[in-house]
């Protein structure tokens, strides 16, 4: 009878009769979608953008379609506005440059050309929170350049054109020659094979000057490639710089600035000797 009873329960158990029933646990198949890589756009390279039209000091057309006007310019002085122009034709007619989100336009070399206009200058300043522009602009007041100087400002040295009885004027007596000068010559940017200068030319002679030409060699082999406020002729290591219709006149104790790009690959020594109209200057 034991082992009946014992036999009953295997059997019940077996069949599932009383006892919980366990099922087989199921099976889960999991689907790994495939791996795709990340799509990375490749970096976003700025086109060269060169400036096709200058329509004046602070507003150029540019050959993506677009007119810039340059952040921070003043409109140009009716005074200075064709020697502006001229400057801004100069340095950005057919050359590439960088314009900025902001408004801004930089040269080739990283020069920020609103800043250099105000310092030559050129135009005034129009960003009064800008403290680079403000000082770029006492800097040229200071020292009377562009539109801070004649003939927008006129100097109490200037000789008048005087009348004589029966309507016939008397034209200024011709220029002296050149009694002392001083030259500094300051390079202000350089990059590789390339370099930009400013040159300040001061009057320390008793007479004025009304029309120069500055001499120097370069050591180095180095050539003019742009200059400004001057008309440049190069011969070999031999420069001459002639003044523009603007900036002819260099009146006593006054100065006047002009500077250039240049390049070369042979160093960059500075020029040793420099002449004004023939007359030797010192250096500053």
């Amino acid at each position: 009878m034991l082992v009946a009873a014992v036999l009953a329960t295997s059997a019940a158990g077996a069949c599932g009769g009383g006892g919980e029933q366990t099922s087989p646990p199921a099976s889960s198949t999991t689907t790994t979608p495939p791996y795709l890589p990340a799509v990375i756009d490749p970096p976003k390279t700025a086109s060269p953008v060169t400036v096709q039209q200058v329509v004046d000091v602070r507003t150029v057309r540019l050959s993506d379609g677009a007119e810039l006007k340059v952040r921070g310019l003043a409109a140009p002085d009716a005074c200075w506005a064709d020697a502006a122009g001229m400057f801004a034709r100069t340095m950005l007619l057919e050359k590439s440059v960088e314009a900025t989100p902001e408004g801004s336009l930089r040269l080739a070399d990283g020069t920020d050309y609103a800043v250099l206009a105000v310092e030559l200058g050129m135009v005034r300043n129009d960003a009064a929170d800008d403290p680079a522009m403000k000082e770029a602009e006492e800097k040229a007041s200071a020292r009377k350049l562009g539109r801070w100087g004649p003939p927008c400002v006129q100097p109490n040295t200037a000789a008048p054109v005087t009348s004589r009885p029966g309507g016939t004027t008397t034209a200024p007596p011709a220029p002296k020659p050149v009694t002392g000068c001083s030259v500094e010559y300051r390079v202000t940017n350089t990059w590789p094979g390339g370099f930009r200068t400013d040159v300040t030319i001061r009057n320390t002679g008793t007479t004025d000057v009304t029309g120069w030409t500055l001499v120097w060699k370069f050591p180095s082999g180095q050539t003019v490639s742009e200059m400004w406020n001057a008309t440049p002729k190069q011969s070999g290591p031999e420069v001459s710089a002639t003044a523009m219709p603007y900036n002819q006149a260099i009146a006593r104790g006054e100065s006047v600035l002009m500077g250039f790009t240049g390049s070369g690959s042979g160093g960059n020594s500075t020029p040793g000797a420099f002449s004004l109209n023939g007359f030797s200057c010192t250096r500053a």
